[in-house]
């Protein structure tokens, strides 16, 4: 999405909520059709520029639960500093140099994004740019990675809990592979909701999906049979919209529930073991050379997860990305 010159990456709309307009990940029109939504937290989407002087760009936290934080990348150079802030913060945002000089030309695109290219990678539940200083462009598309990657699933897809945005499976794994990541998990939800399908199917178009299917809908009471109806319109649709694209479809990984406990506000209609069978067999009966299953029990170990036990830490993720970029050999 295009907005002040900028490019919002993994942004789809601006939407007006109480008066203000804030962005969202999802149309409004799915947001209002799913009910509770994470559309509007920003977790791994980008603002995106090209400086053609010294920018600055005031950011203002629209997070009430927890500490907003960006990290800043020069195309593939990560800037050594994290932003953190609770009201506002501004981002400087330079011309990249080394010791007052240009880069050398060996240097300006050693990987997959142009080094002029400045992505401010978001980590909050959402931000407002509030002001903007400096001459800049929006990047063009040699500057970005050509191969095209989309990523839906739970809060663990989403990007929680790793110490930074850039350690989310789907980051590492764009980041091995070269590819331009969009990430449409959905933190607490993650349904398959024919109205999401429906959206992902033309949101643009994609050479690999990761699908990451789902954890909170066994948590939340979805019986085998609705979770296998909604995960067959889900790969079928996908598979019909996006004929190139290879579909690695990852069964729910290890968590508390494969241990016998149940949380709180758990109401589990089936198990972990059935859910993952179901995924399976939904990838086989539709066989394709671009359809593929993974199973999550060789992706990583609960050893993995964060001390909550289902959203993995650092090591967890890095484990997680590394099984996917097997699959892609």
């Amino acid at each position: 999405m295009e907005y002040r010159g900028l490019d919002l990456h993994g942004i789809t709309e601006l939407i007006d909520v109480r008066g203000r307009k804030i962005f969202s990940r999802y149309p409004q029109h799915v947001n209002e059709a799913i009910g509770h939504t994470t559309a509007y937290q920003l977790n791994c989407t980008e603002i995106r520029l090209v400086p053609l002087s010294d920018c600055f760009i005031t950011l203002e936290s629209m997070g009430h639960r927890h500490m907003s934080k960006v990290m800043v990348y020069y195309g593939d150079y990560a800037y050594p500093e994290e932003f953190l802030f609770t009201k506002e913060v501004t981002v400087p945002i330079q011309m990249l140099k080394f010791n007052g000089n240009p880069l050398p030309k060996s240097l300006e695109h050693p990987l997959d994004f142009s080094s002029s290219v400045v992505r401010i990678q978001i980590s909050s539940e959402n931000v407002l740019i509030k002001t903007i200083s400096g001459n800049y462009r929006l990047p063009d598309k040699f500057e970005i990675p050509l191969l095209k990657m989309m990523a839906y699933g739970t809060s663990i897809t989403q990007g929680y809990y790793p110490t930074s945005v850039d350690l989310t499976y789907p980051n590492i794994v764009a980041r091995q592979i070269g590819a331009d990541l969009v990430n449409y998990g959905l933190a607490g939800n993650a349904l398959c909701e024919p109205e999401v399908t429906d959206f992902l199917k033309t949101s643009g178009k994609y050479d690999i999906i990761l699908l990451e299917l789902s954890v909170n809908m066994l948590m939340m009471g979805f019986s085998a049979e609705q979770f296998k109806e909604r995960v067959e319109y889900l790969i079928c649709e996908l598979r019909k919209h996006q004929p190139k694209a290879k579909i690695l479809c990852l069964g729910v990984l290890p968590f508390y529930g494969d241990h016998g406990i149940v949380g709180p506000r758990d109401v589990m209609a089936s198990d972990p073991m059935t859910y993952r069978k179901v995924l399976e067999e939904v990838v086989e009966s539709n066989p394709s050379i671009n359809l593929v299953y993974l199973d999550p029990l060789k992706a990583c170990s609960i050893a993995d997860m964060s001390t909550d036990l289902i959203h993995p830490g650092n090591f967890g993720m890095m484990k997680i990305a590394q099984y996917i970029i097997e699959h892609l050999k």
